[in-house]
């Protein structure tokens, strides 16, 4: 792949259906109804409290090669610049105007595609269903993404307030009490900032004085920001589109964020979730037909399972720790 598969960009008054409908056109069944209409500056799908700050991903590209970051993400190619040197073993580095960064090429990268937008790229999106649509018809893999919330007062939000949660164990979402440390300013008012959790864990906290930290040393503005990682965890697409959810369920204390609530769950997780599914549809269906079969073979439970299984994984579990399994590559149905 190089950049000269790439076409122009498109216009900034293309709307966004007409954006998206090519990106996801390679293998993907999606009806242009369902794409979202234009969204104007200011205005959202939802009433969010909280914003996507950060956004990575993993992708292999369709016939349109590297054109989706175009498309979908506007960022147009006369401000991409080609760097000579690979980047977290990629070939190829793509600075994208100060926007983020791409990955591509190498021996061991599967054909895949990493995408990197930092906090001024993921700004300049202005209708993440869209972002939403592409990931699901395109098989995109989420591998980070921020969640934050600003509280200009204060008074929601704040290190001292984290603080308190923390001795309260609000921080804790299960089991041990987290991992925590605090970088105080010792009252120069450059800006607090109290980290829960650790990054190589997945999950990483961070209750911040922002305002300070952009130089007013008055300003009472705090935030709080998650970052999720994919590695141990299954970040879910429409996390784009609900971030509120997700960001009020990551702790017991930012349940106040939002209504509804919902866990980027760990892999280990959705795989006890996944198993506990499998049996259940395995119950619902074939059931009776076993109890058929227990009764012939003379209540020999071995000699049904003899007869009924078949080496295999079922593929919706084979990325996740099953506990006692080793998966071969054979194994993958």
């Amino acid at each position: 792949m190089s950049m000269t598969q790439l076409s122009t960009a498109p216009p900034a008054a293309v709307s966004v259906r007409a954006r998206v409908a090519p990106a996801i056109a390679d293998g993907a069944n999606i009806a242009l109804d369902s794409l979202p209409r234009p969204v104007t500056r200011g205005e959202s799908h939802t009433h969010s409290t909280a914003l996507i700050d950060w956004f990575a991903c993993t992708f292999v590209p369709g016939s349109g090669g590297l054109s989706v970051i175009e498309s979908v993400f506007l960022l147009p190619r006369s401000q991409w610049e080609q760097r000579a040197v690979g980047w977290q073993g990629y070939d190829t580095r793509i600075d994208l105007g100060g926007f983020g960064l791409l990955g591509y090429g190498g021996e061991y990268q599967r054909g895949t595609v990493h995408l990197e937008l930092n906090a001024h790229g993921c700004a300049r999106i202005q209708d993440w269903q869209a972002v939403q649509i592409w990931s699901e018809a395109a098989g995109v893999r989420i591998t980070r993404i921020d969640l934050a919330h600003d509280d200009f007062s204060g008074q929601s939000v704040s290190v001292a307030l984290a603080r308190t949660w923390l001795d309260q164990g609000q921080f804790t979402a299960g089991g041990r009490a987290p991992y925590a440390r605090l970088v105080d300013d010792l009252g120069s008012n450059k800006g607090k900032t109290l980290y829960v959790g650790q990054r190589q864990n997945g999950k990483l906290c961070r209750v911040y004085e922002k305002g300070k930290q952009l130089g007013d040393p008055q300003s009472p503005w705090c935030r709080v920001e998650i970052e999720f990682r994919g590695k141990s965890r299954d970040i879910p697409h429409d996390i784009l589109v609900r971030p509120s959810d997700y960001l009020a369920g990551a702790y017991p204390c930012l349940a106040f964020l939002s209504l509804r609530q919902d866990k980027v769950r760990t892999l280990k997780k959705c795989a006890e979730i996944g198993y506990a599914h499998m049996v259940k549809c395995l119950r619902t269906q074939y059931g009776p037909a076993l109890s058929v079969m227990l009764r012939v073979e003379g209540g020999d439970p071995f000699a049904v399972i003899e007869q009924a299984m078949r080496p295999g994984i079922p593929k919706r579990l084979e990325k996740l720790p099953l506990p006692g399994v080793q998966i071969r590559q054979g194994d993958l149905q």
